[in-house]
């Protein structure tokens, strides 16, 4: 029906609902208006717009059927037909019968004929109201799966607080076990590094509680656009539903993916050799040494000599003739201790020569030993290492840049094997550097390797206890 009367309705001339109709001889008929700008452009014989049939000035003859037809439809809306208080248009007094899917909203016929309106997709209420009650239907499916994700994320951060709590009450126990054997001068130290892993704990938790706080909102916000949507929806009313339907749409597809928190547990530095690295503060009041390991000479590259009782490693220009056994490191400048280690506590100290470049710390006893293979945990390497210029590595995964606070000349290597923890110290201080976490299952062998560069031609490791 709309259609046919966006036909009917409508000057051929201006395209506009006739404002004043006249008719022709031929049958067509025109805003009087435009006709006439129509004859005013012309010097000839006017002739219809439509079908090129000439006509004479005094030829027009009003259009009083179409023009009562035009003022009909204008009022209808105000006649006794309408039902009181139902929603009607405030233009047109007309009955609201259809729905305009471009501008979203409710219309009348005379608005689908207007200029605002004319040539969008004008549907009838009933069937805008069910394609947009299931489209409503839709996003309600949509955002109950989103909930589903957030309560899912709230779960797993709750496991998170629990591992931290877990880990942090852990390493009170540690502290407390280690400080017991220290007397009152060693309380202040004591309560020093339990007010730091106070701290480290308090900010995980606070992070991870932050993130709790930011599901938790972004939930109750997602359930309040549900209720908001079902109350609409439930309510059948059409009216309102069209009415409010874009800001309810609108507001379903505004749902942004949560940011969380990634707080990082830093508590290598907790799981130290606190005793000795309190003695380092206190000599005169504790007594500890580090491991008494040595280099292996069986595993050493021929370009790197062993002296010293086990305890020197230094580069060789020269090659030495050495049997090229499996055990021998041929490829890398590398040696291993000579004591594996497969459980328990452990920690050494390795003496740097200034500028050399070296890695350390710890290798499976299964790497293989004649190829060049970067000294990652992906090849069975646990590493840190120095090159000149002050550039400090950790080799990880991937290797990345660490900042050891001055030139570290003696480093601290500590490995818990059950706790899959291997950590490196400034041993002169017992400041961390950095830490490996790993599940180790593998016999591990301390790793060794030097090479010298234009600051130092003659490196050299030594190993202290």
């Amino acid at each position: 029906m709309a259609t046919n009367l966006d036909i009917d309705l409508r000057c051929p001339i201006c395209q506009e609902v006739y404002q004043d109709p006249v008719l022709l001889r031929c049958g067509h008929s025109f805003c009087r208006g435009c006709l006439r700008r129509h004859m005013d452009s012309v010097e000839e014989t006017a002739t219809c717009p439509c079908c090129r049939d000439g006509f004479a000035e005094d030829s027009l003859y009003p259009n009083w059927q179409l023009a009562n037809v035009i003022a009909g439809l204008r009022d209808l809306g105000a006649g006794p037909s309408m039902e009181p208080g139902y929603p009607h248009c405030a233009k047109h007094k007309r009955e609201l019968e259809l729905f305009c899917q471009d501008d979203k909203q409710l219309i009348c016929y005379i608005c689908a004929l207007a200029h605002n309106h004319r040539n969008h997709n004008c549907v009838p209420i009933d069937d805008a109201y069910m394609e947009c009650k299931d489209k409503l239907k839709c996003s309600i499916t949509m955002l109950q799966n989103e909930v589903t994700d957030r309560m899912a994320m709230h779960v797993s951060q709750g496991g998170k607080i629990s591992h931290l709590l877990d880990m942090t009450e852990s390493l009170r126990n540690d502290i407390a076990k280690q400080f017991a054997a220290m007397h009152n001068f060693l309380d202040n130290r004591e309560r020093a590094i339990i007010k730091e892993l106070a701290d480290e704990e308090s900010r995980v938790l606070t992070q991870l509680e932050e993130n709790m706080l930011t599901i938790s909102e972004d939930c109750n916000m997602i359930e309040a656009i549900i209720q908001d949507i079902s109350e609409i929806i439930n309510s059948e009313d059409c009216h309102q539903l069209l009415r409010e339907y874009v800001s309810l749409k609108k507001r379903s597809e505004v749902i942004y993916n949560v940011v969380l928190n990634t707080p990082v547990f830093n508590l290598g530095v907790f799981y130290s050799p606190l005793q000795y690295g309190t003695w380092k503060q206190m000599k005169d009041i504790i007594k500890t040494v580090p491991a008494a390991l040595s280099f292996d000479p069986r595993t050493a590259n021929p370009k790197l000599r062993v002296s010293n009782f086990g305890q020197m490693l230094q580069y060789c220009k020269a090659q030495s003739q050495r049997p090229d056994t499996t055990e021998r490191f041929t490829k890398h400048l590398s040696v291993f201790a000579s004591t594996a280690l497969s459980s328990g506590r452990h920690y050494w100290e390795v003496n740097v020569s200034e500028g050399a470049d070296w890695i350390l710390g710890v290798a499976a006893g299964s790497v293989n030993r004649k190829v060049c293979a970067v000294t990652s945990p992906d090849n069975g390497y646990w590493t840190i290492g120095h090159r000149s210029g002050g550039q400090y590595w950790a080799y990880d995964h991937k290797k990345v840049a660490i900042y050891p606070d001055i030139n570290v000349e003696m480093i601290g290597v500590y490995l818990d094997y059950e706790k899959g923890q291997l950590s490196f110290y400034d041993a002169e201080d017992m400041s961390h550097i950095h830490t490996f976490n790993h599940h180790f299952t593998d016999k591990l062998y301390p790793y060794f390797s030097i090479s010298p560069n234009a600051e130092c031609a003659n490196p050299s490791l030594q190993l202290l206890h």
